[in-house]
Order: C-alpha cells, then sequence, then structure tokens
C-alpha cells in the first residue's frame, strides 16, 4: 500500500477510533478521583475503553507521522522531519498514561488511595504528550502550508496550526475547556486531511 494512502487512513480511523473511547469515558466526572470512582465500577469495560482509546492514538500518530515524512522537498520542509520524529514520541508517553490507568482501575477494590495515586499520575502524564503535540503540530502545519497552493490543504494547515498553539497553551493556562478544544479540533481536521489525502491519491490514479 503506497504511503500516503496509509497515512490517509489512519487520520480518518485513529481520530474515529478515540471518538469513540470518549463516547464511552464517563463524561459526568469533574475530577481525577471522580473519573477513577466510575471507572473502577466496572473494570473491564473502561480497560476495554481504555485500549480502544491507545489504539486510536496509535494510528493517528503513525498517520500524521507518515503525512509528515511525505511532504516533498521545500522551503520549510526540514520542519516536516522534525515533526516526522516528534509524532511518533507522543505514542509511548500516551501507552505510559493508559498503562497506569489500567493498573489504578485494577488496584482500587483492594487499595483506593494507591490506585487514586498511581491514577493521578498518569492522568497528568498527558500534560507533556499536549506540550509535544504542539510543537509537533506547528512544524507539521508550517511545512504543510508552505508545501501546497490549493486553499483547502493550506486552510488544513493553518487549522493544525492553531490546534498547534492551542495545544500549547493549554499546558500553561490549565483550561479544561482549552484542552477540550484542542483535542476535538485535532481528531476533526485529521480526518479532514485524511479525506484529502486520499481524494487526492485516487484523482492521481
Amino acid at each position: 500500500m503506497n504511503s500516503r494512502i496509509l497515512s490517509g487512513w489512519l487520520l480518518i480511523v485513529g481520530p474515529l477510533a478515540i471518538l469513540t473511547a470518549f463516547l464511552m469515558w464517563p463524561t459526568s466526572a469533574e475530577t481525577a478521583q471522580e473519573e477513577l470512582l466510575e471507572l473502577a465500577k466496572n473494570p473491564s469495560t473502561s480497560i476495554a475503553v481504555m485500549a480502544l482509546f491507545i489504539t486510536g492514538i496509535t494510528l493517528l500518530f503513525c498517520g500524521l507521522s507518515i503525512a509528515s515524512r511525505a511532504i516533498d522537498e521545500s522551503k520549510w520542509s526540514s520542519l516536516s522531519v522534525v515533526s516526522g520524529i516528534l509524532f511518533p514520541l507522543v505514542i509511548p508517553i500516551m501507552m505510559g498514561s493508559v498503562g497506569l490507568n489500567f493498573g489504578a482501575v485494577r488496584l482500587f477494590e483492594t487499595s483506593p488511595e494507591s490506585a487514586s495515586a498511581i491514577y493521578l499520575t498518569g492522568y497528568h502524564l498527558t500534560d507533556v504528550a499536549d506540550l509535544l503535540m504542539g510543537i509537533s503540530f506547528v512544524f507539521f502545519a508550517v511545512a504543510l502550508v508552505d508545501q501546497f497552493k490549493d486553499s483547502l490543504r493550506r486552510g488544513i494547515g493553518f487549522l493544525y496550526l492553531i490546534i498547534g498553539v492551542v495545544h500549547i497553551i493549554s499546558v500553561f493556562a490549565q483550561e479544561d475547556a482549552m484542552d477540550i478544544a484542542a483535542w476535538m479540533g485535532m481528531f476533526i481536521v485529521s480526518i479532514a486531511f485524511g479525506v484529502v489525502v486520499l481524494r487526492a491519491k485516487a484523482s492521481n490514479n
């Protein structure tokens, strides 16, 4: 399979898997402690949802890395080389976070205090991922805008730039609404970019 076709499918399937996991997540919880309490009510289902989430994250950031490496030589294409390296680094960080969450959910019944401490660590490990994602998206967006001249793909590049900046700001501002906007924007724009990549490849055949 051509790498661009692969990246297009990954950019679509990854976010859809994550969004499905989000729909099954306990949205009523306002704190990490409350979230853990809800997840611990049904450990098997919660672990399955987290497994779906990390699968989606892996697919999405593999797709973004491949898309970065597929950008042709241009003035700012060297930035896409950096984003192609940084995007995959998000995966082990998120896996570490989800792995801690797995352990916390399983441990909660026998040791609630230890489980809470572990879950809180995993919960805030994603702050590092937000910073890494922000930098990666900014670099990728600049290379994307420089690479393409059509308004659609340049528009996606500018949206990725905004998403990257919001990811970075959310690390320091610690505003839940801003963090949610950055993540949801990342999913929607990535799906749109995946569709554009597949359509462009189909039209060239």
